[in-house]
C-alpha cells in the first residue's frame, strides 16, 4: 500500500514538473544605472520582485554580471542589464 502511495506522489510531482517547463515564458531584460551604495543583490532583487522573476537570484545576479560585463564591485553610473524570465 504504501509503496502505491508514493508512486502516485512521484508520478504526480513528474507531471506537475513538465507541465512547469513547457509553459510560455516571456524573457527581457530591464536596463538600470547603479547609484551610490546600489548592490547587485538590491538592484537585481528589486528588478525580480517588481518583474514577477521568481528565479532563484544567484542564477540572476551571475548572468546579470555576465551581461554587464561586470568584473569586480559596483561602482555609480554602472549600467546593469538583468536578464528577467516571466511565466505567460
Amino acid at each position: 500500500m504504501m509503496k502505491k502511495i508514493l508512486f502516485i506522489l512521484l508520478a504526480a510531482c513528474c507531471i506537475y514538473a513538465a507541465r512547469d517547463y513547457s509553459r510560455p515564458v516571456d524573457r527581457y531584460v530591464v536596463k538600470v544605472t547603479a547609484a551610490e551604495g546600489d548592490t547587485l543583490w538590491h538592484l537585481v532583487g528589486g528588478v525580480m520582485d517588481s518583474e514577477g522573476d521568481r528565479r532563484d537570484i544567484h542564477e540572476v545576479i551571475f548572468y546579470t554580471r555576465q551581461i554587464s560585463n561586470i568584473k569586480g564591485t559596483l561602482q555609480p553610473g554602472d549600467v546593469v542589464l538583468i536578464p528577467i524570465e516571466v511565466l505567460k
